[in-house]
């Protein structure tokens, strides 16, 4: 069972910050993220710069206001948005607005006519390129890192019911969602700043009454008290950075090359066939380094299962002994009198790697080509490597290094808390990865969620109570085959609710309408 403290998913990794010093706050899904971000937009008193890959206007931050009776009403944020704008403070949006996708038109079109707010939206059209950077930022001294797009259908909290109404089909098939933000204060918030004033003043494209914003050229990545922001961008878009940037596979090329003892990654998908080498290298170095990897059995866009599957199989990562790749589902007692469980696959949002309690990176970055370095190099056909070479999206991610021993570890942080949400009591918050090392804790996971779905839920089980489950990860494309992989038995038993068909498993439907829509 999930401890209760983690259903707010909420953790302060450096508490009583001195004056001025880098923090960062661990938001694990996004019933917390989106607490928060509302909570940033409330305090607000001068400005609001947000950065978003889709901000849909009618989109919910469930979960966000108590109410009198003890339960919560729902925020819709661009509303959280409106109100800020009423009492003075500049509201600035970049959204994209390309062939692709475009959600700055709509969302314009639903602010038309209450020209009294201060609300400017910008598009940024690089097709095929894309903003994949989520940045909230807050008169310049906070910032919230996000997850997730502003779409519904991607609002969830640590419970991940694998049945739930609310979550529509269209988005992710209707899986439960996990995903990892962070709020971040201190210095490092002025970087996230200039980063924003350079794709508002450079690269996006709106009104000539759109003032631009003050900023000074950011200098290349650097170390802030144990914190940098690193990022992705094109060539040939920002003015101080003409060749553009790929900071965020260089360091972590250069954590990975410091790995020891453990490697944990969880990510939406795993193709870059850097970070794969950089992995395999590490693996040889290292005769006591393990490696442990969470990832979906079927991404959002299906050419990613196919890449990941070719990459982790040509460097020898799935039969590795001291490498383990897992999966994540949630099942819950079924009251249909037919089956004995409600089984669903929990989609993996999420983007951290953390290297031996001591050094991690989180953001909008995805472990693949577009997101690092160049997309052309998750293809393996000449023709597609051709095309897309070079080109990349613009993402942010966050770098913080900490000693292993220091109190206030925020990799080590991390890792405990989505080990404790993903193993529950099999990852006390006492685990220490010097001690017995880590993949035996995620294969006796893996064991024990096999024996609970071949087993009958207890009679008195509590109605509406989810398990985590971990099983092996699969390179097969069918949910049933995938359980049967892993050893459960008697699959009619199970309420698998996402099973795709043919056209989900091979040609992305939900992902091209929603792009399209």
């Amino acid at each position: 069972m999930m401890p209760a403290e983690l259903h707010d998913g909420a953790h302060r990794a450096l508490a009583r910050p001195a004056r001025r010093r880098a923090t960062v706050s661990w938001l694990v899904d996004n019933a917390a993220a989106y607490r928060e971000s509302v909570a940033a937009i409330e305090r607000a008193s001068r400005s609001i710069w947000l950065t978003q890959l889709a901000f849909d206007a009618d989109c919910v931050a469930w979960g966000n206001v108590s109410t009198q009776d003890g339960g919560r009403r729902p925020v819709v944020l661009l509303d959280a948005l409106r109100k800020a704008a009423a009492r003075g403070v500049a509201v600035r949006i970049i959204l994209n607005e390309s062939f692709l996708l475009d959600t700055a038109t709509p969302l314009r079109a639903a602010l038309e006519g209450e020209t009294a707010l201060d609300i400017r939206i910008r598009g940024i059209s690089r097709f095929p390129q894309l903003v994949h950077a989520k940045m909230l930022i807050v008169d310049e001294r906070e910032a919230v890192l996000l997850g997730s797009p502003f779409v519904n259908g991607y609002g969830d909290d640590a419970r991940h019911h694998p049945a739930d109404e609310t979550r529509p089909e269209r988005e992710l098939g209707g899986r439960p969602v996990h995903d990892l933000s962070f709020r971040v204060t201190g210095p490092p918030v002025a970087t996230l700043g200039t980063i924003f004033a350079e794709l508002w003043n450079d690269v996006s494209i709106g009104s000539d009454d759109d003032a631009p914003i003050e900023c000074r050229p950011r200098p290349a990545s650097r170390l802030e008290r144990g914190m940098s922001i690193v990022r992705t961008a094109p060539r040939g878009v920002l003015r101080h950075r003409p060749a553009g940037v790929t900071e965020i596979v260089d360091e972590i090329e250069r954590g990975l090359g410091r790995a020891r003892r453990l490697v944990y990654v969880e990510h939406q998908y795993l193709s870059s066939r850097r970070v794969i080498a950089a992995l395999a290298r590490a693996l040889r170095r290292e005769a006591k380094l393990e490696v442990v990897v969470v990832l979906n059995q079927n991404p959002d866009v299906t050419a990613y299962r196919g890449w990941q599957n070719v990459r982790l199989r040509d460097a020898g990562l799935l039969d590795h002994p001291r490498v383990g790749v897992f999966a994540l589902w949630r099942a819950a007692p079924a009251t249909d009198g037919r089956h004995d469980w409600v089984v669903n696959q929990l989609f993996v949002h999420s983007k951290a790697l953390i290297v031996d309690d001591a050094w991690v990176t989180a953001g909008s970055a995805n472990l693949d080509g577009v997101s690092l370095h160049s997309y052309g190099d998750d293809f393996s056909g000449r023709l597609g490597r051709r095309v897309f070479r070079d080109v990349r999206n613009f993402d942010v991610n966050i770098v913080v290094r900490s000693r292993p021993d220091a109190e206030d570890n925020a990799a080590r942080d991390l890792r405990r808390l989505l080990w404790a949400e993903h193993l529950g009591t099999l990852a006390p918050a006492s685990f220490d990865v010097e001690e017995g090392g880590a993949l035996w804790r995620w294969r006796a996971a893996a064991a024990s969620g096999a024996a609970l779905l071949n087993a009958r839920p207890m009679p008195n089980a509590p109605e509406g109570e989810a398990s985590p489950i971990v099983l092996p990860y699969s390179p097969r494309p069918r949910p049933r085959e995938q359980l049967h992989d892993a050893h459960v038995r008697g699959i009619e038993r199970l309420d698998v609710r996402f099973d795709p068909g043919w056209i989900e498993r091979h040609l992305s439907p939900n992902w091209v309408r929603n792009m399209f829509a």
